[in-house]
């Protein structure tokens, strides 16, 4: 499901490491989506200023993480409007030579 609302978004990565990078930031984003609509500004705001703070990232870097978490929430809620699980770790293992995505996940109530 994650690779479906996020592959190509995770496929800008040049390396396994950035694509780890942005898969992270999908997975964020998916748990920021199962969220209640009310705490979900919040969540952003506090998801990029850790960024911010993390990567010594400039205004166009966060404005731009901000609007693709965003873009990622709402095509979570397109494609899977009744999941509500938590993603609570994520990794890209190369098995025979081919790159997977390993997501897992708890369900919350």
């Amino acid at each position: 499901m994650v690779l479906k609302v996020a592959g190509g978004y995770i496929d800008l990565g040049e390396t396994t490491e950035e694509r780890e990078n942005y898969l992270r930031s999908a997975c964020s984003a998916w748990n920021i989506a199962c969220l209640p609509t009310l705490k979900r500004e919040s969540a952003i705001e506090r998801y990029v200023e850790e960024y911010k703070k993390i990567n010594k990232a400039d205004a166009t870097d966060c404005k731009a993480l901000e609007e693709n978490l965003i873009l990622l929430i709402e095509q979570k809620d397109k494609l899977y409007p009744d999941v509500n699980v938590q993603i609570v770790g994520s990794r890209i293992e190369n098995i025979n030579g081919r790159n997977h995505v390993i997501v897992v996940s708890a369900k919350i109530n």
